[in-house]
C-alpha cells in the first residue's frame, strides 16, 4: 500500500468514527493536509510495524480532542480494515501499523505496471542518462545507488539464467522478512519522499541512497543455491522483488540526472 491509499483508508475510518458519534462531525472531513503515513524507523530495535502516523497529534487540537484519545478511536476503526494486520497506539498518540502480506507486497506489481512513471515527476518523461565509465568517483553521493542498482541487475540476470520466471500468480505475500518488508516499504514511499523534498537536492539524493541501503541489505538468494534443485515460489517472487526495487531505483537516479548503470 503507498501513503496516498494509507490516507484514504484512515479518511474512511474517520469519516465512520463521526458518523457513529466516536469523533465530532468535523473529522469527517478528513486529517490536515500534508504527509500523514512515514515509514517505521528501521534502525529501531525490534521494530515490527511497517508504517506510523503523528496525524493525532496534529489533528487533535483541532477536533478539541487529547491525541491519545482520537488516535484510540483511529486505531479502533483501522484494525476492522482487511489490508491492516495489527495496530499500536503509543502514549503521545503516535499510530504504529502492520499491513498484512499481501497488502503489503502489492506495491510490486504497481511498480512494474507504473515502471515508466513511478517515481519521476508527474508528465515528465524517463531521461536514460548516459554516463562515462568511471565519471563518478568512489566519493560521489549517488554512487551507492548506482552500485546497489547494478547489483540488482546481476541479481536479475543470474535468476533468470537458473530458470527463475517472472510470474504474474506469483504468491508474494511470501515476501514477509525483516528485510524484504523494509524494502517493500521503502519502495511505497519514495515518490511521497522525492515529492515532499522537491527543490531540496540533498534530501532527495538521501532518498535515493536510503532506498539503495535498503536494497544492499536485503540479500536473500532470488535461485536455488543447489545444482538441479526446480526454483519455488519464493524464487519467483523474490524475482518480482528484485525487478520493482531496480525500476525505483533506475527512476530515482534519473530523476536526479544520473545514470542507473546495469554493470559497474
Amino acid at each position: 500500500m503507498t501513503p496516498e491509499q494509507l490516507r484514504a483508508l484512515l479518511e474512511e475510518v474517520a469519516a465512520q468514527a463521526a458518523r457513529t458519534g466516536d469523533l465530532p462531525d468535523e473529522a469527517e472531513g478528513g486529517p490536515p493536509a500534508g504527509p500523514v503515513f512515514r515509514p517505521a524507523d528501521t534502525r529501531a530495535a525490534g521494530v515490527v510495524a511497517d508504517w506510523v502516523t503523528p496525524v493525532s497529534q496534529r489533528w487533535a487540537p483541532v477536533l478539541d480532542l487529547a491525541p491519545r484519545d482520537l488516535a484510540r478511536v483511529l486505531a479502533l476503526g483501522l484494525t476492522r480494515q482487511k489490508p491492516v494486520a495489527a495496530v499500536e497506539v503509543a502514549p503521545s498518540g503516535l499510530i504504529a501499523l502492520t499491513l498484512e502480506d499481501s497488502a503489503r507486497s502489492a506495491i510490486v506489481p504497481r511498480v512494474i505496471d507504473e515502471q515508466d512513471h513511478y517515481a519521476l515527476v508527474p508528465d515528465r518523461p524517463r531521461d536514460d542518462v548516459v554516463e562515462a565509465p568511471g565519471s563518478r568517483g568512489p566519493d560521489d553521493f549517488l554512487r551507492p545507488a548506482q552500485l546497489a542498482h547494478a547489483r540488482l541487475c546481476r541479481i536479475i540476470r543470474n535468476a533468470e539464467a537458473a530458470g527463475v520466471e517472472r510470474r504474474p500468480s506469483a504468491r508474494l505475500g511470501e515476501l514477509t522478512h525483516v528485510a524484504e518488508r523494509h524494502l517493500l516499504v521503502a519502495l511505497a514511499d519514495l515518490p511521497q519522499r522525492l515529492d515532499r523534498h522537491v527543490g531540496d537536492e540533498d534530501q532527495q539524493r538521501r532518498a535515493v541512497t536510503d532506498l539503495a541501503a535498503l536494497a544492499d541489505a536485503w540479500d536473500h538468494p532470488v535461485r536455488p543455491m543447489t545444482v538441479g534443485v526446480h526454483p519455488a515460489s519464493i524464487h519467483g517472487a523474490r524475482l518480482l522483488l528484485a525487478d520493482a526495487a531496480r525500476i525505483v531505483l533506475r527512476n530515482g537516479l534519473s530523476r536526479l540526472g544520473a545514470a542507473a548503470p546495469e554493470r559497474m
